[in-house]
């Protein structure tokens, strides 16, 4: 223990020293001046690193511009899997002892230390030299120099090509960047569609197509993520990288390694790092060709997105898109069609659509959408519509309302003659629909929020807490009230025999026929477990027993398996002094009394007036 102790405190001197003192050299220097110390702890004849190249993906000796020494090793540079998974690996080389140790920093690049020595080092001694090696090595950064170029580059790169208003120079700056930092590397751009270049560019045409070589180009200008293709001899690889913008694609950086040579995964992310910033740059430069164009299209945009960003509620939302569709491409008819996952039907055609949508050809046409939009998910342009027999309308737009990758729904704009629409419409009534997507997807969820707040998920009857907070607002401004309390009788047995799953749907019936026989004014709530309550704002006690009365026989004969009810009849009158709580326990009262009384009854409680 003491000889691990020392050589711990001798490495943690000498590494402090090199730690501490600026290194403004290569990596391999640096770690052979790391070599220098562990000789000056251990009795070794030599120690060498062997750092792992990541592009090349071998082990190479570190070798010092000032010193050159005998290398025990015959091998300059060893294969990636030379350790085969061990720490350790000890050889025996002209009748000396040669040592292998695996280097492996949490930062920084991995490495094997090699020594070659008399006598075997201890266990205890390498596990030392191992841990605290690889910290130095984590805490000199050694790849950090290069990182930290790559860093520097690409904020100047970024401020330099957004100050840029053309496509050609942008692209230029980024092959010729690219080609300084990497010139092992080649490169192409791929890019959507025909563009007058500078001649010395590598330009070629992304194709659409099946083909292996083009497969991999396609999904990654498709996709916008980066995409990586091996060589089939698994010595090479090319680099899609997407020049992807907030709003699009707009071309594919290809990078192609030589032979025998990988690209490291930091590289990989810096390169992607730079095509993004092209792609940013290149939607700027786009989106500024076009302004002349587009302002009083953007205008439009921005004031809808300012009035939909204003709380608006569903319907004044639908209203305002409607109008500004008719306003931009003078539409027939205008259809807002929602999926909503909670109705047996597929869809719903929202409050705001135009008349045509709510006729059997209009729902006709609407299942022909959603049908369309489950297979592709892609918006629809159409001068020539046919696809259904005797449709009145032949020019369509159909985008779909798409918000993190789900489609929500679909709008379709419609017009009697044929092509109708053009393009820039299409495209711009396509931008207004993705704005307005996001506000009308919220309201959609904050009014089935509110709704899910307020209601039972199984019965869908009114929450316990609602009808609570519903009575109290009541009793502080109505004149009467009145409260029952439902408890199925022998609820346990119908779990038990049948199964919870039919005593849900027990529960269900019961909530049902309720439900049936209420009023509209009435408030029906699961009150907890099998327990149910109605509160009736306008009725007596004894109107609220002849309630309970009907509730509790039409149970008893339309249930299947046939259950009853007991039944607590409570109520309040604005002249008499009470509270919400005096009024739950009058009707709790009554209901465990039915319950001791035989079950299946009504009894009431009825407030002392003195």
């Amino acid at each position: 223990m003491k000889n691990t102790e020392l050589l711990m405190d001798k490495l943690r001197s000498l590494y402090f020293d090199l730690a501490s003192t600026p290194l403004e050299q290569s990596d391999a220097n640096t770690l052979c001046r790391v070599a220098e110390c562990i000789c000056k702890v251990l009795p070794v004849s030599y120690s060498g690193f062997y750092l792992f190249n990541e592009w090349q993906r071998e082990y190479e000796l570190c070798i010092s511009d000032s010193l050159i020494r005998e290398v025990p090793l015959k091998e300059h540079r060893l294969s990636e899997n030379v350790m085969m998974g061990e720490e350790v690996n000890h050889q025996i080389i002209l009748e000396k002892q040669v040592t292998l140790l695996h280097i492996l920093p949490e930062e920084g690049p991995k490495a094997i230390l090699c020594m070659e020595q008399e006598f075997p080092t201890p266990v205890d001694e390498l596990a030392v030299l191992k841990a605290e090696t690889e910290k130095l090595i984590s805490l000199l950064q050694l790849d950090g120099r290069r990182m930290r170029r790559n860093h520097a580059y690409l904020f100047e790169l970024t401020s330099h090509l957004l100050s840029l208003t053309s496509q050609k120079k942008i692209l230029s700056e980024i092959v010729q960047g690219l080609r300084k930092l990497y010139p092992e590397l080649a490169y192409n751009l791929l890019l959507s569609q025909d563009t007058e270049l500078e001649a010395e560019l590598p330009v070629k045409t992304i194709e659409y197509s099946d083909d292996v070589i083009k497969r991999v180009s396609t999904l990654a200008f498709i996709s916008g993520e980066i995409q990586i293709e091996e060589q089939l001899d698994k010595t090479g690889c090319s680099l899609y990288a997407p020049l992807v913008g907030k709003q699009g694609v707009y071309g594919v950086l290809q990078v192609i390694s030589d032979k025998g040579m990988y690209i490291p995964e930091k590289e990989i992310n810096f390169i992607s790092q730079i095509a993004s910033t092209a792609g940013k740059a290149i939607e700027n430069v786009t989106l500024y060709e076009k302004s002349n164009h587009l302002v009083s299209d953007l205008k439009l945009i921005n004031e809808a997105t300012h009035k939909l960003n204003s709380n608006l509620e569903m319907k004044e939302i639908i209203n305002l898109v409607r109008e500004q569709v008719m306003d931009v491409c003078h539409a027939s008819e205008v259809g807002f069609i929602y999926y909503n996952g909670d109705n047996e039907e597929r869809f719903d055609v929202l409050t705001g659509s135009t008349a045509f949508f709510n006729t059997n050809p209009g729902r006709r046409f609407a299942e022909y959408l959603k049908d369309h939009t489950d297979c592709n998910g892609e918006p629809l342009l159409k001068g020539d519509f046919d696809r259904i027999d005797r449709f009145p309308y032949r020019s369509i737009i159909a985008i779909p309302m798409s918000h993190s990758d789900t489609v929500h729904g679909i709008i379709a704009i419609l017009h009697e003659q044929p092509y109708f629409f053009s393009f820039n419409t299409f495209k711009l009534i396509q931008s207004l629909i993705q704005h307005s997507t996001l506000a009308l997807t919220n309201t959609v969820l904050k009014d089935k929020l509110k709704k899910a707040v307020k209601t039972d998920f199984l019965t869908k009857l009114y929450s316990r807490n609602y009808l609570e907070e519903e009575i109290i607002a009541h009793m502080a401004t109505g004149e009467m009230g009145t409260l029952i309390l439902f408890d199925i009788d022998d609820f346990k047995s119908i779990n038990d025999t049948y199964g919870h799953h039919i005593g849900d749907k027990v529960l269900i019936q019961v909530a049902d026929l309720v439900k049936s026989i209420v009023n509209n004014r009435d408030l029906a709530a699961r009150w907890g477990g099998e327990e149910l309550a109605v509160y009736a704002p306008t009725i007596t006690i004894n109107e609220g027993v002849q309630i309970a009365g009907l509730i509790r026989s039409q149970v008893e004969k339309h249930t299947n398996p046939s259950v009853t009810l007991s039944c607590g009849v409570s109520s309040w009158e604005h002249t008499v002094t009470d509270t919400v709580s005096e009024l739950f326990i009058r009707a709790d009262k009554a209901l465990y009394e039915a319950k001791n009384n035989g079950k299946n009854s009504v009894v009431r409680y009825v407030k002392n007036k003195s």
